[in-house]
């Protein structure tokens, strides 16, 4: 069964499943099976560096090593700051309870560079989704922080509504500003009219 998020806004709450929407879903997709001459799948090796060996697939992998070249667990690593200062790990928003929902704007929408997208279903046939969706259909996009797995680091992620669905896009908000289309190269390119380049310094 899918992991659900429980959403809350206005007083109303949400367990929603998330179903994630990729180009083979929409739009399907072809594979190529290479064969040797008995019709035998082939799989994909590696070879070694000094070209003796002949590795299959599943018996190369990467390793953290401390600087005498032993084996470390990356269990036993610990994220800190510049400053040396441990960083806590936040809680997956899957095991983090209720999520408020705040509203937002397209332009905040707009300036995100998107990972995923979601689509999201109630847990039960039950479930009255009428409010969370006048609530989109009015505020047009809901924002929250999302995490999929317990880590350092979150994602920002937008709720939005079409034809009666609701999705959830995931990225992160671009800190550049849109300067706007009345903008042109000249304006943004400083001007040289320095016609003095001597060529034979290349």
């Amino acid at each position: 069964m899918a992991r659900a998020l429980n959403f809350s806004i206005e007083g109303n709450q949400y367990s929603l499943s998330i179903n994630k929407l990729d180009r083979k879903k929409l739009y399907g997709f072809t594979q190529v099976e290479v064969k040797d001459e008995d019709g035998n799948k082939c799989e994909l090796a590696t070879i070694s560096d000094d070209g003796k060996h002949i590795l299959p697939k599943g018996s190369v992998g990467y390793v953290y090593m401390n600087a005498k070249n032993e084996y470390v667990p990356s269990s036993s690593m610990k994220m800190v700051d510049k400053d040396g200062n441990p960083i806590e790990k936040i809680l997956s928003s899957f095991d983090s309870g209720k999520i408020k929902l705040e509203r937002a704007t397209i332009e905040d929408y707009l300036q995100m560079y998107v990972k995923a997208v979601y689509q999201l279903t109630p847990e039960g046939n039950e479930t009255d989704l009428s409010g969370l969706l006048e609530s989109l259909k009015k505020n047009k996009v809901l924002y929250f922080k999302f995490n999929y797995r317990t880590d350092y680091d979150n994602d920002d992620a937008f709720l939005l509504e079409s034809e009666g669905h609701i999705f959830m896009v995931i990225g992160h908000i671009s800190p550049f500003e849109f300067v706007g289309l009345e903008k042109t190269v000249d304006d943004l390119v400083a001007d040289d009219d320095d016609d003095d380049f001597d060529f034979g310094m290349l």
